[in-house]
């Protein structure tokens, strides 16, 4: 029984539908055979991945997983999509902060500053995408142009969004939506009420899905590589059931997963420069410089760092009491830089901003010592 692979998805979703076609590719080349288990709005995952382990699957692989499942089975699990800390499981997806970044930089590229998001609510990889954008506008000197609507991954979600945004008014010249569907809902309606697309406002999407290359469509969009996705996933599985030399990689820290493949944008009919613009004229002003202060990452402050107005830009540098705590808490946050001592944040000179996530009296002495070393200060909400 350990060739056969249980597979968890959604049906609703286009990319999932794609993935899962790729899977099968992928374990026909090696001899597993797939069974697949559907969750819905009545079906929970853990519902779907308990049935595979009772009809004998070796691995179960979880598409799309979302911050509260919990999986209480005796086989391993593998998901495919965003790396969740209370999960004991080899994790493979995008490296979604990076393929939004590109999305948003290249509009900005563009000449567009008046970028607004349509996030994806609590759906997978959302707030990473989140992250990313609010993290590339505030880099460009951008933040007080950020302005973000809750959406949920559906063509419905961005139909709403569009028509919220025209009933708000004061338009703005681009847009990046966190997936292809939404982008589809959201330019019928912009079309449907007489806004142009390029030449009044420019549309990005996320996946590269099928909506995406259709002719009235031909979105700009950040590519996923699927069969990647999919070629990645069962080489885990082969570790994991030692078909494979390889060791699984199923701890640590690692925000992205064990395996983070590099997004694409792909440049299609959705985006132009703003009308107006002069590539001459001149830039704005710098952007704020953050660093964080912190001993522990929960999901909590992963959290409260990309809600917007709280981090007026992307963490740059972490520092804790350890090199090596400050090493893992930047590489959950998808961030190169750390130190190993609290001073040698508060004396870095290039740095405008601390967020301070230490406890206690210890936090409200290096607020202290921040804001006596001339920085912008920042801690979390009660």
């Amino acid at each position: 029984m350990s060739r056969h692979i249980g597979v968890v998805f959604g049906a609703s979703s286009p990319f999932e539908a794609d993935l899962i076609d790729e899977l099968y590719r992928a374990a026909d080349d090696v001899g597993y055979r797939l069974a697949l288990g559907m969750h819905s709005a009545t079906r929970s995952r853990a519902r779907a991945v308990d049935d595979l382990v009772t009809q004998g699957c070796a691995v179960v692989i979880v598409v799309g997983a979302e911050y509260g499942d919990q999986f209480d089975v005796q086989v391993p699990i593998v998901i495919v999509g965003e790396r969740l800390p209370n999960l004991n499981a080899v994790t493979i997806g995008t490296d979604e902060w990076r393929g939004a970044h590109l999305a948003v930089q290249y509009l900005i590229d563009l000449g567009h500053s008046a970028i607004a998001h349509i996030e994806g609510g609590e759906h997978p990889c959302a707030a990473e995408r989140l992250r990313g954008y609010l993290g590339a506008m505030t880099a460009a000197g951008y933040r007080d142009e950020c302005r973000t609507l809750v959406g949920d991954y559906t063509e419905e979600a961005g139909a709403l969004a569009a028509e919220r945004m025209l009933a708000e008014g004061n338009l703005p010249t681009a847009v990046f939506l966190a997936n292809d569907r939404m982008a589809v809902g959201f330019i019928d309606v912009m079309r449907n009420n007489g806004i142009r697309i390029p030449d009044d406002m420019s549309i990005v999407g996320y996946d590269d899905g099928p909506h995406a290359v259709l002719g009235h469509v031909n979105l700009t969009t950040i590519r996923q590589d699927v069969a990647g996705l999919a070629g990645a996933t069962i080489e885990a599985v082969a570790s994991l059931v030692g078909d494979s030399d390889r060791a699984a990689n199923t701890g640590g820290f690692g925000f992205y997963g064990s395996i983070a493949l590099e997004p694409e944008l792909m440049v299609r009919g959705t985006t132009s420069p703003p009308a107006g613009w002069d590539p001459d004229a001149p830039t704005t002003a710098p952007p704020v410089r953050w660093g964080l202060l912190a001993d522990t990452c929960d999901d909590h402050l992963v959290r409260e760092l990309g809600t917007p107005g709280r981090v007026s830009g992307a963490i740059e540098v972490v520092a804790s009491a350890s090199t090596a705590v400050a090493w893992e808490i930047a590489d959950r946050l998808g961030i190169m830089a750390s130190y190993g001592l609290y001073e040698d944040l508060i004396d870095d000179p290039e740095i405008d901003a601390i967020f301070v996530a230490l406890p206690g009296d210890l936090g409200e002495t290096w607020v202290h010592k921040a804001r006596e070393a001339g920085k912008i200060v920042g801690v979390p909400q009660e």
